[in-house]
């Protein structure tokens, strides 16, 4: 078996860092989406998998190679991983928006003003950064030369967003419960005027009868 250089154990290193970040993402993507697989990134996934077996065939004297052959192919490797991470960021910040869209179904401006002001404080303008700073970067980023760190500020960007989500299902039950307050308020005050102006109109109906029978009477008492 021909041993790893150092060079190679490096970019090992890099590429076994950068499938930290796949990984999490692959299975949190699946989470957002009710366990459905997002097929793109697994394919570059596939990809790499296909270039380290042409790596290992070669240092296990399986097949014949340089170590340039090598590190062609672990160039190679952490190139398909990172397309599928930038895959995935594109695919998560789109259902990140969708859940919370989703979540806040129903719910009105009022409960969150009131009883969730960091939603529009904060959330919402984080959200509408991301949804249009992980396209921009992918639509101009290198492949030729891809950066893990990019990679962990992107990442970082998720898992903000990923928390906030946490932030709004811990006010949910809050949220709703204001709005069913509310709801129940104003109903509450409807049937109240609708009683009122039942009561109003009725005793307007009897001070009409009353008038009436009034002049009746006047008009049998005064002599013609």
């Amino acid at each position: 078996m021909n041993a790893f250089s150092d060079e190679e154990l490096q970019r090992l290193k890099e590429i076994t860092e950068l499938y930290s970040y796949t990984k999490d993402l692959i299975l949190y993507s699946e989470e957002l989406n009710n366990l459905s697989t997002f097929m793109p990134p697994i394919n570059e996934i596939k990809d790499a998998f296909d270039h380290f077996m042409r790596i290992t065939a070669v240092k296990f004297d399986m097949h014949e190679g340089t170590d340039e052959y090598a590190r062609n192919n672990l160039d190679k490797v952490f190139s398909h991983l990172y397309r599928a991470t930038f895959e995935l960021f594109d695919y998560i910040r789109i259902y990140q928006k969708d859940a919370i869209d989703k979540k806040l179904n129903g719910i009105s401006n009022e409960a969150l003003i009131h009883v969730f002001p960091d939603y529009y404080l904060t959330i919402k303008p984080a959200m509408e950064e991301l949804i249009t700073k992980i396209p921009a970067y992918k639509k101009d980023k290198d492949i030729g030369d891809p950066n893990i760190e990019v990679v962990k500020l992107y990442y970082h960007s998720i898992q903000e967003m990923r928390e906030y989500i946490k932030k709004i299902d811990a006010m949910l039950p809050v949220l709703i419960e204001y709005d069913t307050k509310r709801d129940a308020e104003h109903a509450a005050n409807e049937q109240k005027a609708q009683t009122d102006k039942r009561k109003d109109w009725l005793v307007q109906f009897l001070i009409a009868i009353a008038a009436i029978i009034i002049g009746i009477i006047i008009g049998f008492l005064i002599p013609k």
